[in-house]
């Protein structure tokens, strides 16, 4: 009979919990199993069939994970951590020998309580000490103390009237250091340290001490002038520990060494630009050009973009091109990582975007290589970091001005262009900017998604028909008759060599690659880039209510410049990786559009209103004129004043309205061209009824005041 492995995990698909195998019992074939989340959960019986039957019909499954609690290097334990870890395990030693009896609820009690009045120890800390043994794993390890869920680390602390950090050993004048006080460090930094490298922090503080918490007085004795420090000055220890928090430490070391010497002395050490190929995937290059060629925009076809970037990526073992991508981001990590997703996905969509059908097995490079080699200024910064820890990439970096380290990849730069420059209008000859020579930029005809096509029928020119020369073929290649054809070349390396390539999910890899920026979570959406983005996650947690009620705040997203419908949130702990968001109904104008296209038409939509603000402000001008000649004409009718007094011209303003309104409405009355303004007209009033003398409507006013009156005789 074949037995679960002790440790194991179940997963039960109905209600999503988890158990670990905690004892396997062969007598009476079953396991002793436990919730590994639940916060008071008890050891339970399962009977072996009973697992085998709830495998077989899908609701277990094998958990991959054993052990819940990640093992530790000793050596980054602290000595507070062992300590605790070894004192909490050797607490429930004895208990653990008393197996199976301890996990039968009934004996446990007994059990528990008989070694805490023997030892010392409380019944309620012992059983803790057991679940949380039980349910990490059943190692000393899962007893370590969880201090990284105290505190709340990286969270700055108020400044209150109480002094925050620990304790000085001399109190003297130990103040809070305050936004304002912050801001002093930060500026003598920057005037003292950073830009005069023979000064040291401690006279950069000195420095600033005297300066900015000094008063200068004349000493009655000596009658010289000094310098006193006020009261409340902020400490060495302060001013350090601010340094290194508001400050970027290597860009100060950077500009205090020099660029030459950081990059020489104290860059980085990345990776190798040595070592053998293998096979396909051994070692992939990237390398990016300016295109000698004017495109035209999408959008507006008579205006001129200028000249595109193209990055290439290419296989060193099989020189096959294994990745594309044609943008007008100059070279930088966007690009260089567009490319990289390109190198490593499959191809059939890319192609399809642009027109272009191909199988599978016309472009079939697909997966991560085992090292790739760059420029410096592409693949070094925190973002390579993606690549060498998520999907354990070797990143190699070229030194300065050795472009024949990249020479396989420079050589495509050449070939390329080669093969459409004589058939592409806007393409730069060697007669550009001469004396004579003709200005190629107004032969601009294509655009970036017709250029895109054309570079994708290079490349599968150069893939599948280009004979490389002197391409040192191995004698087995020789034996089996291969010639120097990249797609042949790559073919048999996978055949023959294996290569280095690793596949991991699309979508991760993909997601992962994409440059990632801060998002403004506000009262109208997730705004990137003046683009507004909605999820689930944020309308069932009511983001925009809490922005508009509270404040916004900003997220880590994801996004893809060569399609800016959808961005991608950093998911947390517990939540997926990347959580898609789309784009919301204020942005649908900027749909389908990439991140430079949205930003040319923004641009093309402020020259508009630029080219429209000298008309409006000679339309206001103009305003500004026609009502000053109103009020002058209405000046000029003015009758000279009255000896009425001011009273008695204020009396009967409400008779004066009604006058005024009455001769209003006859004068905008809508009537018939046969009747005659001259003919009174008879009103006739209704039997029983006295006649009046005023038919005029009252107004506005006298209505509310008339209902006031009505409500008031009702009270």
């Amino acid at each position: 009979m074949s037995f679960l492995a002790l440790n194991q995990l179940l997963e039960f698909s109905e209600d999503g919990h988890t158990e670990r195998v905690l004892w396997i019992d062969a007598g009476d074939p079953g396991y002793v199993c436990i919730d590994i989340h639940a916060e008071h959960a008890n050891p339970l019986y399962r009977r072996h069939a009973d697992v085998l039957r709830l495998m077989d019909e899908g609701a277990v499954q094998l958990g991959k994970e054993y052990l819940l609690l990640i093992n530790k290097n000793e050596e980054r334990l602290s000595a507070a951590q062992r300590a605790k870890r070894d004192q909490n395990f050797a607490r429930i030693v004895p208990v653990l020998q008393r197996q199976p009896e301890i996990f039968d609820l009934r004996k446990r009690g007994k059990i528990l309580a008989e070694f805490a009045a023997t030892h010392g120890a409380s019944h309620h800390s012992l059983l803790r000490l057991l679940r949380r043994y039980w349910q990490r794993g059943m190692t000393p390890n899962a007893l370590l103390p969880d201090y990284a869920n105290s505190g709340a680390r990286g969270r700055e602390r108020a400044a209150t009237g109480k002094r925050r950090g620990r304790p000085p050993k001399n109190e003297g004048d130990s103040v809070n250091v305050t936004p304002e006080t912050r801001a002093i460090f930060k500026a003598a930094v920057t005037r003292f340290y950073a830009i005069h490298p023979v000064f040291e922090l401690t006279e950069c503080y000195h420095a600033m001490l005297r300066a900015s918490f000094s008063d200068s007085v004349v000493n009655p004795d000596t009658g010289q002038q000094e310098w006193v420090l006020r009261s409340g000055a902020p400490s060495w220890w302060q001013f350090r520990y601010w340094y290194q928090k508001d400050n970027d430490i290597f860009a100060l070391k950077r500009r205090r060494a020099s660029s030459r010497v950081y990059d020489k002395d104290m860059r980085a050490l990345t990776g190798t630009a040595t070592g053998e190929t293998v096979g396909p995937g051994s070692r992939y290059l990237i390398d990016a050009t300016i295109a000698d060629i004017y495109l035209v925009s999408r959008y507006f076809p008579d205006k001129i973009v200028g000249r595109p970037v193209v990055y290439v990526v290419i296989d060193v073992f099989s020189r096959m091109i294994t990745g594309l991508h044609v943008g007008f981001e100059g070279p930088s990590w966007v690009g260089a990582m567009q490319a990289l997703g390109n190198a490593v996905l499959d191809k059939t969509d890319y192609c399809a975007q642009f027109g272009v059908a191909i199988d599978a097995a016309d472009w079939p490079c697909q997966g991560m290589p085992e090292a790739i080699l760059g420029d410096r200024g592409e693949m070094v910064g925190e973002m390579v970091e993606t690549l060498i820890q998520t999907f354990a990439v070797r990143v190699e970096n070229s030194a300065p001005y050795r472009a024949d380290w990249k020479g396989v990849v420079e050589q495509q730069f050449r070939l390329l262009p080669a093969r459409f420059k004589a058939y592409t209008p806007g393409y730069i000859q060697t007669d550009y900017r001469q004396r004579g020579g003709n200005d190629y930029r107004l032969d601009a005809t294509l655009n970036i998604d017709q250029f895109t096509k054309i570079m994708i029928y290079c490349v599968q020119y150069y893939n599948i028909q280009h004979r490389i020369k002197e391409y040192p073929l191995a004698p087995e290649m020789i034996r089996d008759g291969v010639p120097a054809v990249p797609i042949e070349l790559w073919n048999w390396g996978i055949a023959h060599r294996s290569g280095r390539l690793r596949r991991y999910p699309d979508d991760l890899v993909r997601l992962s690659l994409l440059p990632h920026a801060d998002a403004t979570v506000s009262a109208r959406g997730i705004r990137l880039f003046g683009l507004y983005y909605s999820c689930p996650l944020a309308m069932q947690e009511h983001w925009f209510e809490r922005a508009r009620q509270v404040r916004n705040w900003r997220i880590r997203v994801s996004y893809d410049p060569r399609c800016m419908d959808a961005i991608w949130l950093h998911g947390e702990s517990g939540q997926p990786h990347f959580i898609p968001c789309s784009l919301m109904e204020q942005s649908r104008e900027d749909a389908s559009k990439t991140l430079w296209e949205i930003d040319q038409l923004r641009q093309a939509s402020k020259e508009v209103a630029r080219n429209h603000q000298r008309s409006e402000t000679t339309g206001r001008v103009n305003l500004i004129e026609q009502i000053q000649r109103v009020v002058a004409d209405a000046k000029a009718e003015r009758p000279p004043a009255s000896d009425r007094s001011d009273r008695q011209r204020t009396k009967d303003i409400r008779g004066n309205r009604r006058a005024e309104l009455t001769a209003l409405r006859q004068k905008d009355a809508t009537r018939s061209a046969s009747t005659k303004a001259d003919v009174p007209v008879e009103v006739v009033p209704f039997p029983g009824t006295a006649p009046k003398t005023d038919y005029s409507l009252p107004s506005i006013t006298e209505m509310l005041q008339k209902f006031r009156e009505d409500e008031q005789e009702e009270e």
